[in-house]
């Protein structure tokens, strides 16, 4: 079962092959925004190109659409848990993943004294992702889509799956502009999405994930099409169905092509099930500035309450995204992950053409700093590491969180100089270190609630005061990594770190 986050965090562990689902984050809006084609309407019906005269209101046709597409190559990883900078490994074989989003819509919009638009538009998208296995790097693989028969799936290798998305919505704006300017657009939306995820387990058997996720937006935008700012109010829920079915079974092929229908009764009372839910509240901010499906860059951060079945947690993120067809690919992230037991740092990257400069900013520094054994081999600096993606995440649990006192604060500080001092971070100015010993000093007296969100925001931002916090308190933690990449050996697993005391003691 997928969860939001690494649920193994909530015990202080991490296992290996887990992944990172927050999808909601990335489809609970549409992928463009609504924009007026220059063409109007008069009251006569008469269609004229730009505005016409001092007519009070003036009719416009509206579109929105856009087409994202990705490509990562990566070997197939293994499991190991020192990392390692290796050669590809003989015939262990490459990963694909493909990833292509379509969307489009059109409406009306009422100009009213060429400044205030009210505008309603339905749209519509879809987004195929696939995981492909490659026997060597530059073989071509047949096209892939959504299979409508069961045995189509046949012809696919073990471990191949596609994700196929479909949703669509309606938003209602409002909006006032000057020209080509928009000062500001409010808009309020609902959107509804069906996904199939299948994936080949075996030769014979497959998963079938159908999910449906409904989402309710509020959101404001600010600025013109080239460099916008939004805030966003997001409330959703999805359910998710899971199945195991058979290829060599032909009722199975029958009850496949009804559930991609979305025709599940006879699928739920035939097999057994394994039901996902999840719902969220929450909120965003994202900053956008260049040139639609061309070449843009998003900055965006955002915090949610989540419930997974009948866990609660609170999500905070921050991230960068690129996107456009002439950029390549950067998308990075960072998120802090609280329960009532425990809080999760996970920091993960995608991205293409990678040189050491970027490797070492989004994922080496972060382990070498934490302290993390294999992360402090040097690496010359002109490696190309080719399409790489990346994960590195710890967990620590309330308890330890709450262990920390006010006479922790100078050896802490101790600790971080030093570690500051010698990967030559900003932390190392007495004034910049200082303003972080303050915020820690500040959280002692907080609630769990606060403590953790004052702590977790400093540790995600500043890595050494993880290793800081390990060392003095004799701590035992274990550090997931993933590192996929398309020129080296991709390696999955944990490492263990431990703190002055830990290895004498067996504090855990």
């Amino acid at each position: 079962m997928k969860n939001i986050l690494f649920l193994s965090l909530l015990i202080s562990s991490f296992s290996w092959g887990q992944e990172l689902d927050v999808q909601f984050l990335q489809t609970q809006r549409p992928a463009s925004e609504p924009y007026n084609i220059p063409i109007t309407i008069n009251e006569h019906g008469q269609i004229k190109f730009g505005k016409e005269g001092n007519q009070l209101i003036s009719i416009n046709a509206t579109v929105q659409a856009t087409y994202r597409r990705s490509l990562i190559n990566y070997s197939r990883p293994i499991s190991q848990n020192l990392f390692t900078l290796d050669p590809v490994e003989k015939n262990i074989g490459q990963l694909e993943i493909k990833r292509t989003q379509i969307e489009y819509g059109m409406g009306l919009a009422g100009l009213v004294q060429k400044t205030f638009t009210l505008g309603i538009i339905p749209y519509r998208g879809s987004i195929q992702t696939s995981i492909r296995n490659k026997i060597f790097h530059n073989e071509k693989l047949p096209g892939f889509r959504m299979p409508r028969k069961f045995e189509e799936i046949e012809k696919w290798r073990t471990g191949d799956s596609g994700t196929f998305q479909t949703y669509g919505g309606i938003q209602a704006y409002v909006g006032v502009s000057s020209g080509l300017i928009n000062f500001a657009t409010a808009s309020m939306g609902i959107q509804n999405q069906f996904i199939v995820e299948v994936k080949k387990i075996t030769e014979n058997f497959v998963t079938l994930t159908i999910t449906e996720e409904d989402v309710d937006r509020a959101q404001l935008l600010a600025g013109p099409l080239f460099a916008y700012g939004t805030w966003g109010y997001f409330d959703g829920k999805r359910i998710g169905l899971e199945f195991m079915l058979n290829l060599d079974d032909r009722y199975h092929h029958e009850l496949f092509e009804e559930a991609i229908k979305g025709k599940m009764t006879s699928l739920q009372r035939t097999l057994p099930v394994t039901e996902q839910k999840l719902s969220w509240k929450g909120k965003d901010r994202s900053f956008y500035h260049g040139i639609p499906m061309v070449a843009g860059h998003t900055r965006i951060a955002g915090s949610y309450e989540l419930l997974e079945e009948d866990v609660e947690g609170d999500l905070e993120f921050s991230g960068h995204e690129n996107g456009g067809l002439l950029r390549k690919l950067r998308n990075t992230y960072q998120y802090i992950f609280q329960t009532e037991e425990a809080m999760a740092l996970i920091w993960t990257s995608e991205i293409n053409k990678v040189n050491y400069k970027e490797f070492d900013r989004y994922f080496y520094s972060k382990g070498r700093i934490i302290g993390v054994r294999g992360f402090d081999r040097d690496i010359p600096a002109n490696t190309f590491f080719g399409s790489v993606i990346s994960q590195l995440g710890i967990s620590f649990s309330k308890t330890e969180i709450e262990a920390l006192t006010s006479e922790d604060l100078a050896p802490i500080k101790s600790y971080m100089k030093a570690r500051c001092v010698a990967e030559r971070l900003s932390c190392r100015m007495e004034r910049k270190l200082g303003k972080i010993m303050n915020q820690i000093k500040h959280s002692l007296n907080k609630p769990w609630i606060e403590r953790r969100l004052i702590l977790g925001k400093l540790m995600i931002k500043e890595p050494a005061l993880i290793y800081s916090m390990v060392q003095h308190l004799g701590l035992k933690k274990e550090v997931y990594f993933k590192f996929l990449s398309e020129k080296y050996q991709s390696i999955e697993g944990t490492e263990t770190l431990y703190g002055d005391s830990s290895l004498r003691s067996g504090i855990n």
